[in-house]
């Protein structure tokens, strides 16, 4: 199972935060950089193993980013997802 770790510090930057996940989740060119894409490419992940640090300041970027990652982790068996 492939193992990723990112930096929540990082998904709490709204301009930084899709292309940290394409680099990152090495998501396809398409990707279209908002929530519904971010979800869909989620639940097409195979054998993964994804963990969330804790960013500094928990804003709303943030949980929303969280509330997609946690959807798709429901959704799709192979992806499982830790938050420290």
């Amino acid at each position: 199972m492939k193992q990723i770790t990112l930096d929540g510090n990082i998904l709490s930057d709204a301009s930084m935060v899709h292309d940290y996940l394409i680099e990152m989740l090495e998501f396809p060119e398409y990707y279209g950089k908002n929530l519904d894409a971010l979800h869909d490419c989620l639940t097409d992940l195979e054998h993964i193993n994804i963990t969330i640090t804790a960013p500094k300041e928990d804003g709303a970027i943030f949980q929303k980013i969280l509330r997609v990652f946690k959807a798709a982790e429901r959704e799709n068996e192979s992806l499982k997802l830790n938050i420290l």
